[in-house]
């Protein structure tokens, strides 16, 4: 078992090497902030449907957190009378009746019954209370077996944790954006659970017969509760991180493919068309319409005189001549007159090549 003063080593060594590569990393992958012309991917806010899979990913972050307080933890009877792994039975039993008010329950009954093997201490502090107390098939000389009773329980936080990954990353509830993260999800979720259950079958519960004190005996089932709450928590907002940067636009975003482009650009004209095309039916309509053509035109007489009486101004006036002297007239005329040649030139009849060289 690694213990925790050489993973905090680990981290001193490599976090000066890993961390400007990680720091490089996500600078090479962030995308900028403002479109540019070559940009297809500008940044934008959360999609509306990845925010399900945002607050879904928060609680469950909460919540594992919060599994992680000791309220919320099997109560530990060394912990609490502060006795030794060699403390006598009657000895422990009797310091727990005084910390509490009222007799001890059934399971301490059987839990007494059970302390008086040294073996069935040590198991007590790699499995917790609830397999001593309640496994009728499970051996001291098969210390597996309280594993394999343990399971269930050991296993139902990271089915829980699976469930609530697969609906952050649900197409139908989160959207595109969320669930191009459910494989790797899926993957982190299943990788706890393995990770929990590989660290319990290998832990060695032996070794607390070397300690002197409370304060040295490794209560391992309580710290595999708080590792597995602070896991949990970690991926959950390790992955809403990873969401935010993808379904933003800010990282992580490839362009799109040439047939997604022609899908969008196809979309974009049908659109467009079916605006010009009900622009023309309301036109046609007003055009027909005596009341409707009448007031067409007397707003577009009432506007041409409001338009000129701006002109008329002294100050318009100042101001128009100002900027036609810094301006080449002829070239706006010549680019003005190109402009109208491309936009009506399709519409105008081609004309007859015999009949242009009979005028000439």
């Amino acid at each position: 078992m690694v213990s925790w003063g050489t993973i905090k080593a680990l981290v001193l060594t490599l976090a000066p090497l890993l961390l400007p590569r990680l720091i490089g990393y996500v600078r090479s992958v962030r995308r900028p902030t403002t479109p540019s012309a070559n940009d297809t991917a500008p940044v934008r806010p959360v999609p509306p449907r990845a925010r399900h899979a945002l607050n879904i990913l928060f609680v469950s972050a909460a919540l594992a957190l919060v599994s992680t307080l000791s309220y919320f933890a099997p109560e530990n009877i060394f912990t609490l009378t502060k006795s030794r792994v060699q403390t006598a039975t009657d000895v422990i039993f009797t310091r727990l009746d005084f910390s509490r008010d009222g007799s001890p329950g059934p399971d301490m009954q059987l839990l007494r019954q059970r302390f008086v093997s040294l073996e069935s201490r040590l198991l007590y502090f790699a499995y917790g209370p609830d397999p001593l107390a309640h496994c009728g098939f499970c051996n001291s000389d098969e210390p597996l077996s309280y594993l394999y009773y343990a399971l269930p329980s050991l296993l139902t936080p990271h089915l829980l944790h699976l469930i609530a990954l697969g609906a952050a990353t649900s197409p139908t509830l989160s959207g595109r954006e969320a669930s191009l993260w459910r494989t790797q999800a899926t993957v982190a979720a299943i990788t706890l659970a393995v990770v929990e259950v590989y660290l319990l079958s290998t832990y060695n519960h032996k070794l607390n017969l070397s300690s002197v004190g409370t304060s040295d005996i490794d209560f391992f089932h309580w710290r595999l509760r708080v590792l597995r709450g602070l896991g949990i928590a970690i991926t959950d907002l390790a992955l809403a991180g990873l969401l935010f940067l993808s379904a933003t636009n800010r990282a992580f975003v490839s362009p799109p493919s040439p047939a997604a482009r022609l899908e969008t650009a196809t979309r974009t004209l049908e659109q467009a068309n079916r605006k010009l095309h009900a622009l023309g039916v309301a036109r046609n309509a007003v055009l027909r319409d005596d009341g409707l053509r009448r007031r067409a035109d007397a707003h577009w007489v009432a506007e041409g005189r409001a338009v000129s009486e701006v002109f008329e101004e002294r100050e318009v006036v100042d101001g128009v001549r100002g900027a036609l002297t810094r301006m080449n007239v002829s070239e706006i005329a010549d680019e003005a007159g190109r402009y109208a040649d491309s936009v009506v030139g399709g519409l105008l009849p081609a004309e007859n090549p015999l009949g242009a060289a009979e005028k000439r």
